[in-house]
């Protein structure tokens, strides 16, 4: 009987079914052995991730308790790369629930065995965590961190300043109070005020409506204290979206940008002469014709009915450049560049919070460079600095630095004597009239007796000062019987949309008086009776309707 051979499957099925069976007892090994790491080591990183004690940065309230920015839970994703099986499968479905995901860029992070951490994305929402936990994906944790959120929206923004991902200041007073806020506990509490505040940056947000304009800063500010109660710039941002600002709001016009102002100056160079004794109230000066000054020439825009016998309370009321360089020659170069550097002007101020931008002075104090810083060109400065000069206007002669932080303790303000009492009612007393008769008359606020001075500055360019584009701007002290505050506002290329004249008597004037009217019972500041009957003195009267400085 001859042999047949069995059939094929007859012959391998035994010795296939072994080998099969040997895979899958490898594959099984394998897939617990990843499980065993995924337990051992993913969950009990999450675990540990989301039971840490995560640092809380400290509130910024306003002075009167008013929440400017705080910080919520958030949770952030992260891998561990040597948890994960297939790097390119879990970035797709990474991908599918967190759209911004860059796959290709996440594969090769996660990829990489060598580490043990990589961040995927921070600042989830809630709803984006439980899609990404839904997939069920290896190697996978989240972090438990704080997200920084104003409440207030683009309210003080640029002052606000803003963190970065890791919960760091990075700009304005999240940055200058960085170590305080870190340490969380009790609020900082700020001088700002968030009704002033809002005051002013409404009516900064109007003047866009009214002028069209590059740009705006303003500030209020206590004059017997240095708190500085509103600060402003604009455009504003969000500090819960700095990425989208653009590049005109980017910076913090009141802080870090220098502007020559032009003749808010000049009630600082009347200021400086009689603080010298080289000027009083009766004194005159011929300002009918133009200044020679090496090759330049000084003149006014229009000329007073008794230009051959104006006072300082003239030059200021109608903003002489003639009047304020023939006070300056009184005084000399030495003399006038002391008092500006009494006055902070000539040096970055140092203070606690978010610092101003260092002063662009001139290279050469020469005669010419006196004239011109009379009346406000020459030298850059930011508002913030400026702002402080005539805080000496309404306390008396003290000079301060600004303060930020409550509470202000009167017993710390550290005050430089740079005017006596009397010089500066005198020139409070100038700058009254300037309001009710000069160029300065679109500023008063009725029960406040604003007394302040408009500046018109020609912007300088690559080919000198442009004459089609101006900063104008308006600094004043209210209320003028009993000053306590001062406010600055400033303009930058501000052109009426209407017929009105582009200086700052119609544009920078009119929008402080306004400020100024919104903030004095914010500020519980009393109506005043204003008993002067705003008749023109004699020696106040000008020969044009014009108001240009």
């Amino acid at each position: 009987m001859s042999l047949r051979a069995r059939p094929y499957e007859d012959v391998w099925g035994p010795r296939r079914a072994r080998i099969i069976a040997g895979v899958l007892g490898v594959l099984f090994t394998v897939v617990v052995g990843r499980a065993g790491y995924v337990a051992f080591n993913g969950p009990e990183q999450s675990a540990q991730a989301a039971t840490a004690s995560v640092e809380r940065r400290a509130d910024i309230v306003d002075r009167k308790g008013e929440l400017l920015a705080t910080s919520l839970a958030a949770w952030s994703l992260a891998a561990d790369p040597r948890a994960i099986w297939d790097a390119g499968e879990v970035a797709q479905d990474i991908a599918k629930v967190l759209p911004g995901i860059n796959v290709k860029d996440l594969t090769t992070r996660l990829s990489d065995r060598e580490r043990q951490f990589v961040w995927i994305q921070r600042g989830l929402t809630p709803r984006q965590k439980q899609a990404v936990f839904d997939l069920g994906l290896e190697g996978l944790r989240f972090e438990e961190e704080t997200r920084r959120v104003y409440p207030r929206g683009p309210l003080a923004g640029h002052f606000l300043g803003f963190t970065n991902v890791d919960g760091k200041g990075v700009e304005g007073a999240e940055a200058a109070f960085d170590a305080r806020l870190k340490r969380g506990g009790e609020p900082v509490r700020l001088t700002l005020d968030a009704n002033v505040q809002f005051a002013l940056e409404d009516e900064l947000e109007k003047a866009f409506v009214d002028f069209d304009m590059k740009g705006g800063a303003g500030i209020v500010l206590d004059a017997q204290t240095g708190a500085i109660r509103a600060i402003a710039s604009w455009p504003q941002i969000d500090p819960n979206r700095p990425g989208d600002r653009t590049e005109l709001a980017k910076p913090n016009r009141a802080i870090n940008y220098l502007f020559e102002l032009g003749s808010i100056y000049k009630p600082l160079t009347v200021a400086a002469a009689m603080e010298a004794g080289v000027l009083r109230t009766t004194d005159t000066f011929d300002v009918s014709e133009p200044l020679k000054i090496g090759a330049a020439m000084v003149r006014d825009p229009h000329k007073l009915e008794n230009a051959k016998m104006a006072t300082a309370a003239d030059i200021l009321a109608f903003s002489s450049n003639i009047g304020a360089v023939e006070i300056a020659r009184r005084l000399g170069s030495e003399k006038q560049k002391a008092f500006l550097g009494q006055v902070g002007l000539l040096d970055r101020p140092t203070y606690d919070g978010p610092q101003a931008a260092a002063p662009l002075t001139p290279s050469e104090w020469d005669e010419l460079t006196s004239a011109t810083v009379s009346y406000g060109h020459g030298l850059a400065v930011s508002p913030l600095a400026f702002a402080m000069t005539y805080a000496p206007f309404a306390n008396g002669g003290n000079y301060l630095s600004p303060v930020f932080l409550e509470p202000v303790d009167p017993a710390k303000i550290e005050k430089r004597q740079v005017m006596s009492a009397s010089t500066a009612r005198a020139v409070t007393d100038m700058m009254r009239q300037t309001v009710l008769v000069g160029t300065g008359m679109n500023a008063e606020a009725p029960g406040y007796e604003v007394a302040g001075k408009t500046g018109t500055a020609e912007k300088p360019g690559p080919d000198g000062y442009d004459p089609d584009r101006n900063i104008t701007s308006f600094a004043a002290v209210f209320p003028a019987s009993r000053p306590q505050f001062v406010v600055l506002v400033v303009l930058d290329e501000a052109e009426p949309r209407t017929g009105d004249a582009r200086t700052a008597a119609y544009t920078a004037a009119s929008i402080a008086g306004r400020v100024i009217a919104r903030a004095a019972p914010l500020l519980d500041v009393k109506p005043v009776l204003d008993t002067s009957t705003a008749e023109t003195p004699p020696s106040l009267r000008v020969t044009s309707d014009e108001r240009t400085l």
